[in-house]
């Protein structure tokens, strides 16, 4: 019983924020998805856990919290070693700071396990820059600032959010991953594409929301109209999968293992599937095709 408290810690000390309204079984089903071997159990962990915070601190940067709480978080998560109690400005930030130290903690120490060496400063600066971006677009919307679209897209690729829902996972697929991989521009690379194409599916799906809550967008954004907007960012978005899979399968001149390419392009079917047709985080299709799989038993035609 104390293992299942220690692992689901995160997720109870959020439900005391009275804004959590998303439904965190998405953020499961896609690790499950994903990474359905026994022996990826750690993988699933934190890929859940981390896509459930994550949708926490958005709701916090774009709607929830004040602009002195944003800055606060942010200065918080830059210390790291701080007394909540003096340093948080209020308790939402508590809240949200001791969760994502828990879950820092809880995965450092895991990776640790997997990759004979300390990650925990990597986590952080993957959160960090998170953080930090949607802080920047949080000004942005509230100082009715109007980035250029290259501005929009090199912040928003960030704050789309995958950064902490995939880096850290590729920890815990049973190889080792050197510093000279992460931070290698092959890496940066199939990150920043899966990013991209995240962050503009979104903003086709989620557009009229975020256009009423007064939060930026790649439609809003563009030049000219709604059509003309979403047939260009389709485009962009197929040109961002082909290159991504031209990463995937190279082999000359690769140093990214296998395993984590196909964590990179696992994500991006995610993608396709959440926002194919709405925004898959806050509508019921998902759920209709969980449902489907789970309950539904296969025809003659389906098992051939």
């Amino acid at each position: 019983m104390s293992t299942i408290t220690s692992e689901w810690v995160v997720d109870n000390r959020l439900y005391e924020l009275n804004f959590v309204r998303h439904r965190p079984a998405y953020c499961y089903f896609s690790a499950a998805a994903t990474f359905s071997s026994p022996e990826l159990s750690d993988a699933r962990i934190s890929w859940a856990k981390n896509s459930f915070l994550t949708v926490i601190l958005d709701d916090f940067f774009d709607v929830e919290g004040s602009m002195d709480e944003l800055v606060n978080l942010v200065q918080c998560v830059e210390k790291w070693y701080v007394n909540v109690d003096d340093d948080c400005c209020s308790e939402k930030v508590r809240i949200i700071f001791l969760a994502l130290k828990d879950l820092v903690k809880w995965i450092g120490d895991r990776a640790a396990k997997h990759q004979d060496r300390s990650v925990t400063s990597h986590l952080i600066a993957i959160w960090l820059d998170l953080i930090r971006r949607e802080l920047r677009e949080a000004v942005w919307s509230r100082d009715k600032l109007v980035p250029t679209m290259d501005e929009y897209i090199e912040n928003g690729y960030v704050t789309v959010a995958l950064g902490p829902i995939v880096l850290p996972t590729l920890y815990f697929l049973g190889l080792k991953l050197s510093e000279e991989v992460v931070n290698s521009s092959e890496y940066q690379s199939m990150f920043e594409l899966m990013s991209t194409q995240g962050r503009l599916l979104n903003d086709i799906q989620t557009y009229k929301r975020e256009f009423e809550e007064g939060n930026l967008n790649a439609i809003t954004l563009h030049r000219g109209g709604k059509e003309e907007a979403i047939e260009e960012l389709k485009n962009v978005i197929n040109e961002k999968r082909e290159q991504l899979w031209r990463l995937v399968v190279q082999v000359r001149g690769s140093i990214v293992p296998r395993a984590c390419k196909d964590v990179f392009w696992s994500m991006s079917n995610v993608l396709d599937l959440f926002y194919g047709t709405e925004d898959g985080y806050t509508e019921n299709s998902i759920l209709d095709i969980v449902k489907e799989i789970i309950y539904e038993p296969l025809s003659p035609t389906q098992c051939l």
